[in-house]
């Protein structure tokens, strides 16, 4: 463990541990995330008229 923090990094290590870090910490922060209403994809724009006809047409 000393040798690890000890060690000389190089700039793409040092890019790529940070990186790393920061894509481990997203995907705990998923996991990990409480779900309040569930998840939907979709917009809610109000778009909900059906006409008369198709109504009757379906029924």
């Amino acid at each position: 463990m000393r040798m690890f923090f000890n060690r000389e990094w190089s700039l793409a290590e040092k890019r790529l541990l940070t990186l790393s870090v920061f894509l481990l910490g997203c995907v705990l922060g998923f996991l990990f995330a409480p779900i309040k209403k569930g998840i939907y994809c979709g917009n809610h724009n109000g778009n909900t008229w059906i006409p008369e006809k198709v109504k009757k047409e379906a029924q």
